[in-house]
């Protein structure tokens, strides 16, 4: 098979490139990247195992691309660390992540969706990215960390710069300058809520302990950086591309809007399944292991195309190449991973996108193309800078 030069970099230009994941799947087992020291694995099955197996496929030597070659030395995330540090980690920062959490929010999102709807100009052409898709994740990010409003375009660049490829037009010290004013940002409210605790993400990370343990500061801020992406980047992604996605199927919006209750969290399920917003993450083998036929040794690294997985047939049937919200929800798609590394806000994102679709579905019959997409160019994550259209 022919995998283009630097794969996934070049790749992404209008989504994800589905005639290569179906050439990597139909190979049977992963396949040697032709330039990089890597494993491509692209079918559910064998993206799930190796998700599911951290003592397998471990985190700690690397997740992307740019990791390769040298020891990661970078300050820890979660997503950097396997078990224990990574059991430890998670079970000191999940109580921000309670149902109970979820359930308070769900007034204030709905409150930013309709303000946000209310701003678009009815039945004209509207880019829904700048409109929609970015503001809503963002707002909802700093709204869970108790971000002063006044704050909330430097979250907004802070994102853009730590994400790969995700921000046009930065140089690295430009990059480097804004990763280090979050950073600084974060230290210090951390500190100040720890003296004075709020009813916000950061006040209860600040103060929570458990048997004893509590997070250092730089597991706190390495974590809410992980979150502000997160929580922002991939949620903006899923809704531009599940509204790119209805626009150009309009009989599908039609029968959402008639039977919303019936078709809503279906919905949203396929939209996080077309979409897969996070591109890839690495893995690195502990011991020789066999993969879906294929020999990896210890030491090589395999990198998850989620979004292959997500449209895999042998998953999801003969049509898995096609957006279908009335798709039967099994099994659940890996936009959010799989196993212990299964993302802490995935009960975020999905309130996000159902009132979304929710508060747009009763207000607006049709999504009407209104110009070309503009697709970013990051190799992490994909989706649209721009995306015109009328909602009437």
């Amino acid at each position: 098979m022919t995998v283009p030069p630097g794969f996934p970099d070049g790749c992404f230009g209008a989504g994800h490139p589905g005639a290569l994941y179906e050439e990597i799947r139909a190979h049977g087992a992963p396949v040697r990247h032709p330039e990089l020291p890597l494993w491509l694995v692209g079918t559910y099955a064998e993206v799930h195992e190796a998700a599911a197996d951290p003592a397998a496929f471990r985190s700690g030597d690397g997740i992307l691309i740019s990791e390769i070659g040298h020891a990661y030395d970078a300050p820890p995330t979660m997503m950097h660390t396997d078990p224990p540090d990574h059991t430890r980690y998670r079970r000191l920062v999940a109580p921000a992540f309670r149902p109970k959490v979820m359930r308070a929010l769900e007034g204030p999102v709905r409150d930013r969706v309709r303000a946000l709807l209310d701003a678009l100009p009815a039945g004209a052409p509207a880019d829904v990215v700048g409109g929609l898709a970015v503001p809503l994740p963002l707002q909802v990010i700093c709204l869970l960390l108790g971000v002063p409003e006044d704050d909330w375009p430097r979250f907004h660049a802070w994102s853009e710069a730590i994400v790969p490829g995700a921000a046009e037009g930065l140089d690295d010290a430009e990059r480097d300058r804004l990763r280090i004013e979050c950073g600084t940002y974060l230290v210090r409210t951390a500190h100040e809520r720890r003296d004075a605790p709020r009813d916000d993400v950061i006040s209860q990370l600040a103060t929570l302990t458990a048997d004893g343990d509590s997070l250092t500061d730089l597991e706190l801020v390495m974590f809410l950086i992980q979150l502000l992406v997160a929580g922002n980047e991939t949620t903006r992604h899923a809704i531009s591309g599940g509204l790119h996605a209805l626009a150009a199927a309009p009989g599908q919006w039609a029968a959402l809007r008639a039977r919303p209750a019936a078709l809503l969290d279906g919905a949203v399920a396929e939209i996080l399944r077309w979409t897969a917003p996070v591109v890839y993450f690495l893995r690195t083998a502990t011991r020789d292991v066999t993969l879906g036929g294929a020999k990896i040794a210890a030491g090589e690294r395999v990198m998850l195309l989620y979004g292959s997985a997500n449209r895999d047939p042998a998953a999801y049937g003969p049509d898995a190449g096609r957006f279908d919200i009335a798709r039967a929800p099994e099994p659940a798609g890996l936009a959010f991973g799989f196993g212990p590394h299964y993302c802490l806000g995935a009960a975020l994102a999905r309130l996000e996108l159902r009132i979304l679709l929710e508060e747009t579905a009763a207000r607006h019959e049709r999504l009407v193309p209104a110009g070309d997409p503009v697709w970013n160019a990051s190799p992490l994550v994909t989706g649209l800078r721009r995306l015109p259209l009328a909602l009437s």
